[in-house]
C-alpha cells in the first residue's frame, strides 16, 4: 500500500496515474459484481437488464428515454429490454399523471422483492470491505466520492 504523507513528495504525475489504476480497479469490481448480482437477480437476463432494474429500484418510475440517457444505452436497447423485462413480470408500464400521453416504466412488487435479494451478496462485499473503517474513515472516504463525482454541492 502506497504512503501518500507529505512528507513522502511523490510527482503530480505520478499520483494521478495511481490515481487512474485504483479508479479503474474499482470500475472492474464493480462490473463483475454487478454481473454477478444481474445472474443472482435472473440468470437467464443479460447484465444490461439488470441494470435497468437497479436504475429503477434507485431512482423510481421512469420514461424509457431517461432510463436509455441515464444508463447509457440506445433507445432502442432499453426498449427491447424493458419488454423482456415485462414479459417476465419485474417491469410495468403506466400512463404518467403529469402527461397523459406519456409512459412511466417502474418495477412491479416481484421486480422489487428480487432486486433486494440479489444486491444483499453485492452489499455483502462492499460492506466487508469497509467493516474496519471507522466512522471518521468512512465519512471522509464518502465525502471524497461526492467531491470526485461532482456532488459536492451542498
Amino acid at each position: 500500500m502506497h504512503n501518500y504523507e507529505p512528507s513522502n513528495i511523490i510527482p503530480r504525475t505520478q499520483l494521478e496515474q495511481n490515481l487512474g489504476e485504483q479508479i479503474n480497479a474499482l470500475i472492474s469490481a464493480s462490473h463483475a459484481l454487478n454481473v454477478r448480482t444481474a445472474a443472482r437477480f435472473d440468470s437467464s437476463l443479460q447484465p444490461a437488464s439488470f441494470l435497468i432494474i437497479r436504475w429503477l429500484f434507485s431512482f423510481g418510475p421512469t420514461s424509457a428515454s431517461v432510463l436509455a440517457e441515464s444508463t447509457a444505452m440506445d433507445r432502442s436497447s432499453v426498449s427491447r429490454l424493458v419488454n423482456q423485462l415485462k414479459l417476465m413480470g419485474y417491469v410495468t408500464r403506466e400512463t404518467s399523471p403529469d402527461d397523459r400521453r406519456g409512459v412511466l416504466l417502474s418495477l412491479t412488487d416481484l421486480g422489487r422483492q428480487r432486486t433486494i435479494e440479489a444486491l444483499k451478496e453485492k452489499e455483502s462485499v462492499f460492506y466487508e470491505r469497509i467493516s474496519k473503517w471507522d466512522d471518521e474513515q468512512l465519512i471522509h472516504f464518502i465525502e471524497m466520492l461526492k467531491l470526485f463525482n461532482g456532488y459536492d454541492h451542498k
